[in-house]
């Protein structure tokens, strides 16, 4: 199966944006001009939320299946993952407790693994705004690389499905919520035939994280997270799809 992740995100997730697409066009079927755009506004709210999910616990699931691993050795994480976990554990130091006590501690035989999801929980409880570039604040790129040492995920996202541009494409989109929860207007910029193209550009690029990740775990670390299967290749173009 694919992470748990992307089968919420494409399954009961996408079910419930596509039906509110649905009700907007069946209550605007009669002439005249069209109502209800908070059901629209409403939908991509969600629908953005839903992808903020997603990369949080796409992350998080990654992070426990090297937890379960007790014969993953330290030297097998990406170089600069390494070089993240030391700094942030000497960042921890505090030098009023038991040494053992201290984050710097779990580096040796085998704790590094704890080390790895502390530092992501401590990461997350202020990461809101899923972008993958932000000029200030957390964004994607640096939640990816705190369980992957992937340095831009954009960069490998974009190289995944070979476009140029997706990544600015997605955060444009996030930004778009924004207006919408602070001016609740959107009406030139949506209609169910957008909402329905936002929707199948996110859940393709969760499609291509999914893959990403486990290529990165089969490649680097000697095991799959999770598998790749038929809903994951549905959701990505051929010239990603043949990648597999």
């Amino acid at each position: 199966m694919p992470s748990r992740a992307f089968r919420l995100f494409n399954g009961r997730r996408k079910r419930e944006i596509l039906e509110i697409a649905c009700v907007f066009e069946e209550i605007n079927a009669r002439p005249g001009p069209n109502t209800k755009y908070s059901l629209l506004n409403g939908a991509l709210v969600l629908l953005v939320s839903s992808w903020e999910v997603y990369c949080e616990d796409v992350c998080l699931q990654a992070a426990k299946e090297i937890q379960s691993r007790p014969s993953l050795r330290f030297a097998q994480l990406d170089e600069r993952l390494q070089k993240d976990l030391i700094q942030y554990a000497g960042k921890q130091y505090t030098g009023k407790q038991d040494p053992l006590s201290e984050k710097l501690a779990m580096l040796p035989d085998g704790r590094w693994r704890q080390l790895l999801l502390d530092r992501l929980n401590d990461y997350l409880p202020e990461f809101n705004t899923p972008k993958f570039s932000r000029n200030r604040g957390k964004d994607l790129n640096d939640l990816f690389r705190h369980i992957l040492g992937i340095r831009s995920m954009s960069t490998a996202l974009e190289d995944f499905v070979e476009e140029n541009g997706l990544s600015g494409h997605l955060d444009a989109v996030v930004t778009l919520r924004g207006e919408i929860a602070h001016t609740g207007d959107a009406e030139s910029r949506l209609s169910p035939r957008i909402l329905r193209q936002h929707t199948e550009s996110f859940i393709e690029a969760a499609a291509a994280v999914d893959s990403i990740i486990y290529q990165e775990f089969r490649n680097n670390l000697g095991f799959a997270p999770w598998q790749i299967t038929e809903k994951i290749r549905q959701a990505l173009r051929p010239i990603a799809r043949d990648k597999l």
